[in-house]
């Protein structure tokens, strides 16, 4: 019984583990992908 205790609490934390990870990934896109992006300028005309 103490080892099944044993091997969910490492599962469980490996769980844990991974969901954070990509949680974190998401948010990290999430917030990146709002760059605006200046188009860029014609290369007769001078840029502002």
């Amino acid at each position: 019984m103490k080892l099944i205790k044993r091997i969910l609490y490492i599962l469980s934390l490996l769980a844990l583990y991974e969901v954070s990870k990509y949680v974190t990934e998401q948010i990290l896109i999430t917030l990146e992908s709002n760059d605006d992006v200046e188009q860029p300028c014609d290369y007769e005309r001078v840029c502002d």
